[in-house]
């Protein structure tokens, strides 16, 4: 009886607030400053002008069209299962599609954010606690949460999204001072869909409270514009689509914008979410028909030819040296392998074919209204801004005593119970995971092309540099509510 009592308001609250040869330079007004970029002196691969021509040359039909779909907030295993069913596409070289998540960690799940790196996706810095104007604090207790709780390497944590898109010259200038790779908080609104630019010459997109000034120069940081899509009624939409219309119009208006994207210079297009809008939960509003509509869409691009899904992180490794899409297939980055061990060890992956990833080795943090799993220790209280890794709940030398990631090691390879690197040298051995794709009937092969086998050098270690669409905090109230009630946490 009080269970349904709790679920029946645990619903209720939910309902209720669901919510490089470069042509030519470029000039544009923006909000009352201009972007400047003299092509002759910002020179690849240090600096990229805005333009929205191919990179190094390229024609526009023989550049790979990419689409990056990202995610927003914290990670759970019910919104990961919707990212899975997103993702349920593959490149042309027979991977499966991967996407970035900007992770706050306000009912975030560390084992889920591990496994969804794990697979091979990227992790990205989305502030600790969601707010707007986040101090420098915000963004560095959000790394190290994620380096001791997830075993994300901080040398993987490269990109950044403002909470609320409220990105701020102070916030850029932090990220940029910690070795940060790219943002991707700016919109392409105003027919602004340049291809990815370094802010060596500051924003030539849109000016969020005046950071278009001049005196932002942030040489080697990477902007990724957010692309817009443009609703029947010629409105750009940024975020979460699917809430602006009816399913079928939020579908219609992806591909449609895609086409302008793929029949034109082929920038970058994305698709970005909150993925508890398109979660449903027992009791709540039902989203199928919302998530239905962007398979679909995601489906059908997925189907064109040179189209690559990519994570964030994959696209600016192509801007750094780019090829057209008949070399894709042979770019590292590219590549599907995981670690061939035999044996499991709490690292994300199911290396024994139980279908369960870590299966009997994760640790439940419970402090009540906060809680999590991991792979590594307990924390002995509830993570803070100020605190974000406190001291562990075993003390080093127990029984039970997990080891934090080192600078020396990825976390695929990492066995935190036995505390040993199971990769000794810069090369280790992979199984591929791609899946052959028949590129003149649609469709995927099963049998694994696992035949090639390739050598890895294990990158890890730290920094060596030291629409504003709001989450929807109060969903997620609802959504851990339900989670723990249901058992799923």
């Amino acid at each position: 009886m009080v269970k349904s009592i709790f679920l029946a308001a645990a619903t209720a609250f939910i309902t209720q607030h669901l919510v490089s040869a470069q042509e030519g330079a470029f000039h544009a007004s923006a909000g009352g400053s201009s972007y400047s970029c003299d092509p002759s002196t910002c020179i690849a691969p240090a600096c990229y002008c805005a333009t929205k021509e191919p990179p190094a040359g390229l024609s526009p039909g023989s550049v790979p069209q990419m689409v990056s779909v990202t995610f927003d907030d914290s990670i759970q295993p019910h919104l990961l299962e919707t990212a899975y069913k997103m993702l349920n596409v593959k490149n042309p070289n027979g991977c499966k599609a991967k996407g970035t998540w900007y992770v706050s960690l306000q009912y975030n799940d560390y084992a889920s954010t591990q496994q969804w790196y794990a697979a091979g996706n990227e992790v990205a810095d989305h502030t600790f606690s969601h707010v707007g104007s986040p101090s420098e604090q915000e963004i560095v207790s959000c790394q190290k949460a994620l380096n001791a709780y997830a075993g994300i390497p901080y040398g993987k944590i490269q990109g950044f999204r403002a909470p609320f898109l409220n990105y701020t010259t102070d916030t850029l200038k932090v990220i940029k001072e910690h070795g940060f790779t790219y943002d991707s908080s700016v919109s392409s609104a105003g027919g602004r869909n340049f291809y990815p630019y370094t802010l060596d010459n500051g924003l030539a997109n849109d000016c969020w409270k005046g950071v278009c000034d001049s005196l932002l120069k942030l040489p080697g940081l990477f902007e990724i514009p957010m692309y817009s899509v443009t609703d029947g009624s010629g409105t750009e939409r940024l975020m979460d689509v699917y809430l602006d219309g009816k399913p079928s119009d939020a579908k219609d208006w992806t591909l449609k914008t895609f086409e302008s994207h793929y029949n034109g210079n082929r920038q970058p297009f994305g698709i970005y979410v909150h993925p508890a809008h398109l979660t449903t939960q027992a009791g709540g509003l039902d989203a199928s028909d919302k998530l239905s509509a962007i398979v679909s869409a995601i489906q059908e691009i997925a189907a064109k030819k040179d189209v690559w899904f990519v994570t964030n992180l994959q696209l600016v490794e192509w801007m750094k040296k780019p090829v057209p899409a008949s070399d894709m297939a042979q770019q590292p980055y590219m590549h599907c392998e995981q670690p061939d061990l035999k044996q499991e060890i709490c690292n994300g992956l199911d290396e024994t074919g139980g279908n369960t990833a870590d299966n009997g080795l994760i640790n439940s943090c419970n402090f009540g209204t906060t809680f999590f799993k991991t792979c590594f220790n307990c924390p002995s209280q509830v993570p803070t801004l100020a605190n974000p890794v406190p001291p562990p709940s075993i003390a080093k030398g127990q029984p039970g005593y997990r080891e934090m990631l080192p600078d020396n090691c990825d976390s695929k390879w990492w066995d935190p119970i036995a505390a040993t690197c199971l990769c000794t040298s810069s090369h280790c051995e992979y199984k591929d995971t791609a899946v052959m794709v028949d590129t003149v009937n649609g469709g995927a092969d099963n049998s694994s092309s696992g035949s090639r086998s390739k050598n890895a050098v294990i990158v890890g270690g730290k920094h060596q540099s030291s629409d504003a669409v709001k989450a929807n905090a109060k969903i997620e109230v609802g959504l851990m509510v339900l989670m723990i009630l249901y058992g799923w946490m």
